[in-house]
């Protein structure tokens, strides 16, 4: 499992690297990323997607208002409630990002070829299964 874990930090660290000088993080596209594929979220559901607490969700959410990137609504059937949607400027700074992330994806991907890497994409799937299911018996 360490070597899962030292991948990932290596290909994230080479993500953020390259989405620095676009004056993002890392949580902040995925963020944009959220809300480009399902415009209208509220805080509760990118606490269930991003796997993060509420505080950070705040605060993340905060920085992308304050960058311009989104704005938040009124939800039409509970005045409480903010939804969360791009703005044209937050739209455009995830296109960058997705070709910026997409060609780093790619160059990883040309390590394995297409069998290996649906070999390792099973493997791994069936990891997270069994982790899940055992985890459920307790």
């Amino acid at each position: 499992m360490y070597l899962i874990k030292w991948i990932f930090t290596t290909v994230r660290r080479e993500i953020e690297t390259a989405l620095r000088p676009l004056g993002l993080t890392s949580p902040q596209s995925q963020t944009l990323y959220i809300l480009a594929m399902s415009p209208g979220v509220t805080n509760t559901d990118l606490e269930k997607l991003l796997l993060i607490d509420k505080s950070s969700v705040t605060s993340l959410v905060n920085g992308i208002v304050k960058k311009n990137w989104a704005v938040r609504k009124s939800h039409p059937e509970d005045a409480r409630m903010k939804q969360i949607y791009l703005t044209e400027e937050g739209l455009e700074i995830h296109k960058t990002a997705e070709r910026t992330i997409e060609a780093i994806k790619s160059s990883v991907g040309e390590t394995l070829s297409v069998g290996e890497s649906e070999t390792l994409r099973g493997l791994l799937k069936k990891i997270l299964h069994d982790y899940r299911y055992a985890n459920t018996r307790v």
